[in-house]
């Protein structure tokens, strides 16, 4: 009976991630908003179909506008149990190189509605719709479009623009490569109960949330992406296994074979999300010539 009891709580965790809270975003990262970092900005909303019934899930953003008026969008994907205010430290960068950038809440974190979260599955269909409404509104501001993906948000983007023929250039840093082992893994480094529990609490999540999570597997979906990638892998990062390793090089390696361009970055001395700190300058260089590859 214990033994149930905590692999259901293990399940519904993985599912309910922490909010991001205003109280939690001003103690650890000292802002609320762009407008801390500088960058004017509009909120904005988007009702997305909620995939399991006929409800609706309305998803929170952050429209920041370049200045002068640019062409090129680029859509801020975060990490688990993150928000947009995280995703927002890459918009001052962004915002240099002259992009439009929409930095918005998946559903169930941040301020954005939801139940739970389904491991990309629906996660992809929302900020697909997302990005129509955004491109029927503002044509002009989005005719090329840059999703950029960060840890959970990278798998997202990666499922994305797999999908999509509109996706001028896609970025990843500290992708997650398989979101079930990644889950496995955030459970090992929190000290949570050992492997059998958590691959048991992962296939209980599984059904609780109607969703098959291999759906979304970055590593099988990078071969599939048209338009250049770019991905920014960190050399310290404790939740990249070393599977996930070999993963992501034996998919830019595909990549390459097929002739799909593709720049795999690798900061040997970076923290997970950590290279925009340990080489911010080379980051902003290396985005720089990665967005003229993409026309933007």
């Amino acid at each position: 009976m214990a033994a149930l009891a905590a692999t259901a709580l293990m399940a519904l965790r993985m599912l309910h991630p922490p909010r991001m809270t205003d109280a939690r975003a001003a103690w650890v990262l000292k802002r609320l908003s762009p407008a801390d970092l500088g960058l004017a900005y509009e909120s904005v909303r988007f009702v997305v179909p909620d995939g399991s019934s006929r409800r609706h899930v309305r998803l929170a953003a952050w429209w920041i506008p370049a200045r002068p008026t640019g062409s090129c969008c680029a859509v801020l994907l975060h990490g688990y149990g993150d928000a947009r205010v995280v995703a927002i430290a890459w918009a001052p960068m962004l915002h240099e190189l002259g992009c439009n950038v929409l930095a918005l809440d998946l559903r169930a974190h941040g301020e954005s509605e939801g139940r739970f979260i389904t491991c990309g599955v629906r996660e992809r269909q929302d900020v697909s719709c997302v990005i129509d409404e955004l491109r029927r509104n503002r044509p002009e501001q989005t005719r090329r479009l840059i999703l950029f993906g960060i840890s959970y948000g990278g798998a997202v983007a990666a499922a994305i623009a797999a999908d999509r023929a509109d996706i001028a250039g896609v970025v990843l840093d500290s992708p997650a490569m398989d979101l079930r082992r990644a889950a496995q893994t955030h459970c090992d480094l929190h000290g949570l109960p050992g492997s059998g529990f958590q691959k048991a609490a992962v296939l209980l999540a599984r059904l609780i949330a109607g969703v098959d999570f291999s759906a979304v597997r970055t590593a099988e979906l990078l071969p599939r992406i048209v338009p250049p990638v770019m991905v920014v892998h960190c050399g310290r990062d404790v939740y990249v296994s070393p599977q996930d390793d070999q993963d992501l090089r034996r998919a830019a390696e595909e990549r390459q074979r097929r002739g799909l361009r593709t720049v795999l970055w690798t900061v040997e001395d970076a923290l997970h999300m950590g290279a925009i700190v340990a080489r911010g300058d080379e980051y902003r260089r290396r985005l720089k010539d990665f967005l003229t590859s993409c026309g933007t």
